[in-house]
């Protein structure tokens, strides 16, 4: 069914179910689509989860439903707003998509930022703004589980804000808990390898990877190789202390995102709001205000 609709299908689908206008395409990835539009006076995107058919059809569309279940209990400005409950697309009378809506956001995913090293403000603003994403979603018991830099925006202000959290993890409620552990190869902690137990402690640990990507421009274990190989360095290899290639950091900085990646659980900072209260401590970190908690 889904290759034979049209992006005409889409967007008349999109129009008539959600009541967006102005639809623009702005990216696709997989079996995602992403368009610009508005939805009464917001400055909006509507993202396009294709369903395949067969049993698979109603895993992605809980899926996608968890992704805005998850938004939508969720009150930060680091983290994107959702604008409306996820609906089904129909073409030919048959359901061929789930379909929400979001908030836009101005700037750019981190992904198209790491082509040079990045200064200690920057990191300064990326560990603090997302220290307070992670702790609105670990105050909700839930886990992000992809922290890459492709669900990391940039926005113009030089704040930074955490999207996508289709693959997360819900400690409390069964059905929201998916069998597996996803994750974005480099961008994994060890808890990810096969059998491991995610936990708001895992998200930190990718946290950690992201600051010493964007200071450094290399990641802390290498993903290269066969799957085994790389979960087997997870398992048992410890992450490079990030002073090493960028002495001329802050040694507060280095400690903070070190802790971050210690291979043992208990040995990093247990959650968002743990990362945070440790770095209030630090006098003046960066001249950067916290959010009100």
């Amino acid at each position: 069914m889904a290759t034979e609709i049209r992006i005409e299908d889409v967007t008349s689908s999109l129009e008539s179910a959600l009541s967006v206008s102005s639809l623009v395409p702005l990216a696709q990835g997989g079996q995602k689509y992403v368009f610009e539009c508005k939805l009464e006076e917001f400055e909006a995107v509507a993202k396009v989860v294709m369903l395949p058919t067969g049993p698979d059809h109603f895993h992605v569309l809980e899926r996608a439903q968890r992704e805005v279940e998850i938004l939508a209990a969720i009150d930060s400005p680091r983290v994107v707003s959702v604008l409306s409950e996820v609906v089904e697309l129909e073409y030919a009378g048959a359901p061929f998509a789930a379909a929400w809506v979001e908030k836009r956001l101005d700037g750019t995913d981190m992904r198209f930022n790491l082509e040079e090293p990045w200064d200690s403000d920057r990191c300064a603003r990326l560990l603090v703004h997302i220290g307070e994403a992670l702790t609105a979603f670990h105050e909700q018991d839930v886990v992000h589980r992809d922290l890459s830099p492709a669900n990391i925006r940039e926005l113009s202000d030089g704040s930074f804000a955490l999207m996508d959290p289709g693959l997360a993890r819900h400690l409390a409620k069964s059905a929201l808990t998916g069998l597996y552990q996803p994750g974005t190869p480099g961008h994994r902690s060890p808890e990810h390898v096969p059998g491991g137990d995610i936990q708001p402690v895992s998200d930190i640990f990718a946290l950690g990877i992201l600051a010493y990507r964007a200071l450094t421009g290399a990641l802390p274990i290498d993903p290269l190789g066969s799957e085994d190989e790389y979960f087997h360095r997870l398992r048992n290899f410890d992450c490079p202390a990030v002073e090493i290639m960028r002495p001329d950091m802050p040694g507060p900085m280095c400690a903070i995102i070190n802790r971050c990646l210690q291979r043992q659980p208990a040995r990093r900072f247990l959650d968002g709001g743990e990362l945070l209260d440790e770095l209030k401590l630090l006098p003046d970190f960066f001249g950067l205000h916290f959010l009100e908690s």
